[in-house]
């Protein structure tokens, strides 16, 4: 049975597909069977992120409109890494049962399911948390992304998800100390949600986004492996000091 994970956010921009692909990247290189499923229908970007765009023909939305099989649309990435397209036009239709579904069928292929949610409180949201048994929320040092993260959760915890985690993204804290950005502690006691990991604040990861390679720089990959370890029950310290 997979380990099903909901990244969600309330506003957009905050970074939650590069995380994504960050996190899979490194389940894949750590032995993890990893299914990445993207699930923002008519903003899907996973897909470029991952290089593959030119071998998606069919997604999601084809195989719970029968148009084609399960293995059809599922691309593979790597020998443990397996990438499932979103459609790339907003849906008509809600698919809610039918989607929950296809992810529990393929829940017996992989030890990771990661479910790349889209922004915001909407129905995309609600389509694949009920497909998840973990949530991801993640968040920037800012009032607004704070906010937004702290409804996402109450919407989680109203779709029968509890084993929700904060992570905080693009980190900066040399101007958290200088009061310019909210620090770890204010967005730990506005959200109410555990903390799993921080991403420090990272030109390199942006690099990595847009030229569809995995990360090289030492302190953002060591970052993305010790949320991966700790999402796998390890127990790793997490202190400021590791972002440096």
């Amino acid at each position: 049975m997979a380990i099903r994970i909901i990244t969600a956010s309330g506003k957009g921009g905050v970074g939650k597909s590069t995380i994504c692909k960050g996190l899979a990247l490194q389940f894949s290189d750590a032995g993890k069977k990893t299914l990445l499923v993207d699930c923002d229908a008519g903003l899907s970007s996973l897909d470029v992120m991952l290089g593959v765009s030119h071998l998606v023909n069919f997604t999601w939305s084809d195989i719970l409109s029968d148009r084609c099989e399960t293995k059809d649309a599922l691309l593979k990435v790597s020998e443990k890494l397996t990438f499932l397209p979103s459609p790339k036009e907003a849906l008509t239709e809600d698919y809610f049962d039918q989607f929950s579904g296809l992810i529990k069928e393929l829940d017996e292929k992989y030890e990771i399911i990661i479910l790349d949610a889209p922004a915001g409180l909407g129905r995309g949201l609600q389509r694949a948390a009920k497909a998840a048994s973990h949530a991801l929320i993640v968040a920037t040092a800012d009032e607004v992304s704070v906010k937004g993260a702290e409804k996402v959760n109450a919407l989680l915890q109203k779709e029968g998800i509890t084993q929700s985690r904060l992570l905080i993204n693009r980190y900066d804290i040399k101007a958290a100390k200088k009061g310019k950005l909210l620090t770890v502690d204010e967005i730990i006691d506005k959200t109410l949600v555990q903390l799993i990991g921080i991403v420090p604040d990272d030109k390199n990861i942006v690099y990595s986004t847009v030229s569809e390679k995995p990360l090289k720089t030492k302190r953002s990959a060591k970052a993305f492996s010790r949320i991966s370890a700790r999402i796998l029950g390890e127990k790793k310290e997490l202190t400021l000091k590791q972002l440096k």
